[in-house]
């Protein structure tokens, strides 16, 4: 597989409180993380920084997964650690408070390919059949109308609380998490922080995967690109992931 990362503070932003990493462990599975850190001037970027550098350790000494049971306990633990970490930071130091960050995640692993998410960043796949779909649900206040049918899809895109998220990682003592097991043969993995899917609407996003002209670090570098032309309101984080045959 090839992968292809980078991070932007936008046109507007001051800091940037966005981070990712791609991290490997013992047997050459994956971890790619993408987090938005939130707080602002309170602490956003060293909630996601935080983040980041907790799992990349972590998961760098991990030494493999017997099976699903064996992952699925290994992230129960981490997260729940990780959650701890910032939580603590927070409720302890007068300048972190009320900061979190959001994190989506994406595990390629021997046993399978999984996403993890926790907030409003994303992830996408491109499937081979050509079927390009969003496999993260945003925990947003938006999202929920939505399930409960108060609000239509074209209302979510500019309603006025769209940003409002209801779930973070650090922000409770507790961090609820979804886990979604990928079992399809994919072409591309996207992770991004809403810089990115905030203000490039999900079917330029598809064509630009879909652009036989570009390779995959095309593909990144345009979406980038993409997110800045629309103005750049805020930070930009954007993770590909190209998958091999073999490997999809």
């Amino acid at each position: 597989m090839k992968t292809y990362g980078s991070t932007d503070k936008g046109l507007v932003r001051k800091t940037n409180q966005d981070s990712y990493v791609i991290a490997a462990n013992e047997c050459g599975d994956l971890f790619c993380v993408v987090c938005d850190g939130i707080g602002g001037s309170k602490g956003g970027d060293v909630a996601s920084s935080c983040a980041v550098r907790y799992f990349s350790t972590v998961f760098s000494e991990n030494r493999g997964f017997l099976n699903e049971a064996d992952l699925l306990s290994w992230l129960k633990v981490h997260i729940r650690k990780a959650n701890d970490e910032i939580f603590t930071l927070s409720t302890t130091k007068r300048e972190y408070q009320g900061m979190g960050t959001t994190m989506v995640a994406l595990m390629l692993t021997s046993i399978g390919n999984y996403v993890i998410n926790i907030g409003d960043s994303r992830c996408y796949a491109l499937f081979e059949n050509g079927h390009f779909v969003q496999l993260s649900e945003d925990h947003t206040l938006v999202q929920e109308m939505l399930k409960k049918k108060e609000i239509t899809e074209e209302e979510a895109k500019n309603h006025v609380r769209r940003h409002y998220i209801t779930n973070a990682l650090g922000v409770w003592n507790e961090a609820r998490y979804d886990v979604l097991h990928v079992t399809d043969a994919v072409d591309y993995f996207l992770l991004c922080s809403d810089g990115l899917h905030g203000y490039v609407e999900d079917n330029v996003i598809e064509k630009v995967l879909k652009d036989s002209r570009l390779d995959a670090k095309k593909k990144q570098h345009r979406l980038m690109e993409l997110s800045l032309l629309a103005g750049g309101l805020d930070n930009i984080t954007i993770l590909l992931i190209k998958m091999e045959e073999n490997e999809a």
